[in-house]
């Protein structure tokens, strides 16, 4: 390449640095953003991974406005409903997670992880009922979850419907048989049913697990 090629190319460069420090000199940062603007798609893919590893990262409060503005661009993301949902879920915002989580059934109705939230949500806040509703979907949309039959069995234990509570823990067991809690649960259960014999060997079950 010519000498003089190359000086053109270096002035360029320092006219481009200079035009860029001359707004950030004059404390217009703004002015420096307007220059790199992003296009609708990029912000969202933008927002969309900061939301995203802030939410894998378990730092929920951080993710929440990110991936806010990944939905005002593109409202039908399921993934960042159902992120954002679990978000505010996990800061006890309850009502609002359930509202993205809704959004997200309404686009994807079997959306296995979207029911389970919302069954957790439930169950948490001792609506029984409906935990039940959700966690008999999660197990149609997927007849072999263990935490969605587990899950089932203590919702059923939370009524009182101790009948419906063994069979959905034991079929966790037939779909996993190594989790000592589950055994541990079943027992409590047998134990509210007056069938002592069978809660002890449960008890015992789960300790032998725990102690593997």
């Amino acid at each position: 390449m010519a000498n003089g090629q190359k000086g053109n190319n270096v002035d360029q460069c320092f006219r481009v640095l200079g035009q860029i420090f001359s707004k950030l000199g004059g404390g217009a940062v703004d002015g420096y953003i307007n220059m790199v603007t992003l296009d609708p798609g990029s912000e969202h893919k933008f927002n969309k991974k900061k939301g995203n590893n802030a939410y894998k990262n378990g730092e929920y409060s951080e993710a929440i406005p990110f991936l806010k503005g990944a939905l005002e661009l593109n409202a039908e993301d399921v993934e960042v409903l159902y992120h954002l949902g679990v978000s505010l879920a996990k800061i006890h915002k309850d009502d609002e997670a359930i509202g993205y989580l809704e959004k997200a059934l309404a686009i994807d109705k079997d959306h296995e992880n979207a029911l389970f939230r919302l069954g957790m949500i439930s169950l948490g806040n001792e609506e029984y009922k409906k935990a039940i509703g959700y966690f008999k979907k999660v197990a149609i949309v997927d007849d072999q979850s263990y935490n969605a039959f587990y899950r089932l069995g203590m919702s059923y234990d939370g009524l009182e419907k101790y009948d419906d509570a063994v069979k959905a823990f034991e079929k966790a067991i037939e779909i996993n048989p190594k989790v000592g809690k589950t055994y541990q649960s079943l027992g409590f259960t047998h134990e509210s049913m007056k069938d002592h014999d069978k809660a002890v060997a449960c008890f015992k079950k789960s300790l032998e697990l725990e102690e593997k």
